[in-house]
């Protein structure tokens, strides 16, 4: 049986040591330790660890003396309180000072405390894999955000970007899908070769041809010189056609014919070129639709799909708002040289809780905008709500400013806690907030936990 990952289990009484043991160990690899300080030694020792069981109250070296050496030598590794005494100890305090994963009394059901340990694992499993790969999109390829969706989207690059695949992206307008483009051909054995980027929108018929496959001098008026389009410009590299649905029948039908022989012609020539190009596509529209109308070739449509990435749309994914932001003020102060500006907290909460219609790129340049037109260092409240014509005191629904911020807040954090389990310590890592802030807060929303997590 494949065991699920390593625990470190420490106490100093040898029953809740065999105990707990028996209760694990067909799950996962365990390491005991009776006392504070083999847990260290024994740390020290393991290759890995994914989650450390440890008791409070014990001989010489306490469990809270404990964590704080165990912490520094893996700060990573998420430790459970687990105590005989819970009212011996303030949980806030603890809160505040360890941060543990989770705080479990002995006299609790082990279901309870397998529960904690099982999501401990799983987060860490998953955060010492999704840090690397965050920290890569964010400082190669200028994506930026920790949510599911988009972590979704970094594993896919990494995953698709060193095969052939053609690739679609779909997503709004503005949430970074020539990014993507960019990371994939990044990430491919083409990357020291040419990255062609065309926007098929809103372009003529003749226009597109040319360009895509070039033509000859005198081939039609205005061809003054012979030229070379994108697909030979892209020969053994990437070409990225954005808004693809925009495209015209008698090009879809020339792409067509390139990926199924990858042969073209230019306009006005007889002569047939071989090229090798891997197609990368993009749009904001729904493709299959278009088909159902008769508005874009079905053979394509099948053969262009290949795998595909959906970039979500800003407003569903709120949590990486504060990323972009800081990443935006980081990009743009660093390029004018004047000085790191500063977004008053309310100033933030305001631009997490707008829709952003579009999308990224809105908020980017709303953020440079801002930093440009603001004389002082601070950027306050009162100055996004000029920027973006926010309505300050009333909107159509008759609710103040106010109200939709705490309205907002609280939907936020009953979605985190949902899939948090309840577990404000989970909550508050994935919210990057301080927990014993983030409990507070839970009172002051009215938001009512089992008595378990609180």
């Amino acid at each position: 049986m494949n065991k699920q990952g390593v625990i470190l289990v420490v106490d100093d009484d040898a029953l809740v040591l065999e105990a707990l043991y028996e209760i694990f160990i067909d799950d996962y690899e365990i390491v005991l330790a009776s006392s504070g300080k083999e847990a260290i030694e024994q740390l020290r020792k393991l290759t890995v660890c994914n989650a450390i069981i440890l008791d409070i109250r014990m001989a010489k070296l306490d469990g809270l003396q404990t964590a704080s050496e165990l912490q520094r030598i893996s700060p990573d590794i998420p430790i459970i309180f687990h105590t005989g005494y819970p009212g011996d100890y303030s949980e806030n305090d603890i809160e505040k000072k360890y941060q543990p994963f989770d705080y479990v009394g002995k006299n609790e059901s082990p279901v309870r405390l397998q529960r904690a340990v099982r999501n401990a694992v799983a987060f860490h499993h998953l955060h010492t894999g999704k840090t690397a790969l965050i920290e890569m999109a964010r400082n190669h390829h200028g994506l930026v955000g920790h949510s599911a969706p988009m972590q979704e989207v970094y594993k896919t690059i990494e995953k698709i970007g060193p095969t052939d695949s053609k690739v679609m992206i779909l997503g709004p307008t503005g949430t970074g899908k020539e990014l993507v483009a960019r990371a994939i051909h990044s990430r491919s054995a083409r990357e020291n070769k040419q990255l062609a980027i065309f926007n098929c929108n809103h372009k003529s018929a003749d226009l597109v041809g040319s360009e895509l496959f070039g033509h000859l001098k005198g081939s039609f008026t205005g061809a003054i010189a012979d030229r070379i389009g994108m697909f030979e410009y892209a020969d053994k590299g990437t070409l990225f056609l954005d808004e693809i649905g925009d495209l015209d029948s008698a090009t879809q039908a020339k792409i067509l014919r390139v990926i199924e022989t990858g042969e073209m012609q230019k306009i006005g020539s007889p002569e047939i070129i071989k090229v090798d190009v891997r197609l990368i596509c993009a749009t904001h529209q729904n493709l299959k639709e278009l088909v159902d109308r008769g508005e874009f070739r079905e053979d394509l449509y099948f053969r262009l799909k290949g795998v595909t990435i959906h970039m979500p749309a800003l407003k569903s994914r709120r949590e990486d708002i504060g990323d972009l932001i800081d990443y935006s003020i980081e990009k743009c102060c660093s390029t004018d040289g004047g000085g790191l500006k500063v977004f008053e907290p309310e100033a933030r909460e305001l631009l997490i809780a707008y829709d952003w219609p579009g999308n990224v790129r809105q908020l980017i340049d709303t953020v440079n905008s801002l930093i440009y037109l603001t004389p002082s260092y601070y950027i306050t409240a009162k100055a996004v709500e000029k920027y973006l014509q926010f309505e300050s005191s009333l909107d159509n629904h008759g609710r103040s400013l106010s109200e939709q911020l705490r309205n907002f807040k609280r939907t936020v954090l009953l979605q985190t806690l949902d899939r948090t389990d309840n577990n404000v310590s989970a909550a508050a890592r994935e919210l990057h907030v301080d927990a014993s802030n983030l409990r507070k807060l839970i009172k002051d929303l009215n938001i009512e936990l089992p008595s378990q997590h609180e």
